[in-house]
C-alpha cells in the first residue's frame, strides 16, 4: 500500500516522497511497541485499554476523560502519569508519536473548560507553541484570549515536574 506523507498537525503536504508500508512496516510495529510499553510503564492500571488493538491516537483520546477526572480529584500521581505519557509521546523523534500527542491529546485538553486554570499550569511552553494554532482554530475568540492569558501567566512559574514514575 502506498500513501502520501502528510503532516497531521497542519494538514499540509510536507514532502512529495511516498511512504511505502511494505518492508518498513517493522518501523511502525516498533513505534507501536514503544508507546504501548511506555504506556504500560506509566499507566499500568490501564493495561486492558493499552493492550487493545488501538492506535496511539485513540489511546491518547481515551486518556482525556481520565485526565479531567484526575484534575477534579486533585490526583497528582495520575496527573503526573498522564501528562508524563503525553509529554513522552510529544518528545519522540519523528512525527508519528508527536502528532498523536498534539492532535489527540493536547489539542483537546481545554474541552473541559471549567478545568482550564488547572490544565494551563501543566502545559510546557514548547507544547503550547506547537498546539496554539490548533486551539486558535477550535476555540472562540474570547476563550482563546483566556487560554493565551493563562499560559502566559505560567511562563513565569515553574512548570510542574513531569517526573518519571516508573
Amino acid at each position: 500500500m502506498v500513501t502520501t506523507c502528510i503532516e497531521l498537525v497542519t494538514g499540509r503536504r510536507q514532502s512529495h516522497l511516498r511512504c511505502h508500508l511494505g518492508p518498513d512496516r517493522s518501523v511502525l510495529s516498533a513505534r507501536v511497541a514503544e508507546w504501548k510499553s511506555k504506556a504500560l510503564e506509566l499507566l499500568p492500571t490501564l493495561r486492558p485499554v493499552i493492550e487493545h488493538d488501538w492506535s496511539c491516537h485513540v489511546f491518547l483520546g481515551e486518556l482525556l476523560p481520565q485526565l479531567w477526572d484526575a484534575h477534579r480529584a486533585k490526583d497528582e500521581d495520575s496527573l503526573h502519569r498522564i501528562y508524563g505519557f503525553a509529554r513522552w509521546c510529544f518528545d519522540q523523534p519523528g512525527q508519528f508519536l508527536t502528532n498523536a500527542a498534539v492532535v489527540s491529546f493536547y489539542e483537546l485538553v481545554f474541552d473541559e473548560w471549567d478545568l482550564r486554570h488547572d490544565i494551563a499550569t501543566w502545559l510546557p511552553p514548547d507544547v503550547v507553541a506547537r498546539v496554539r494554532p490548533l486551539w486558535e482554530w477550535r476555540l472562540p475568540g474570547p476563550k482563546m484570549a483566556e487560554v493565551d492569558r493563562l499560559v502566559a501567566d505560567n511562563v513565569n512559574t515553574p512548570e510542574p515536574e513531569v517526573r518519571d514514575v516508573s
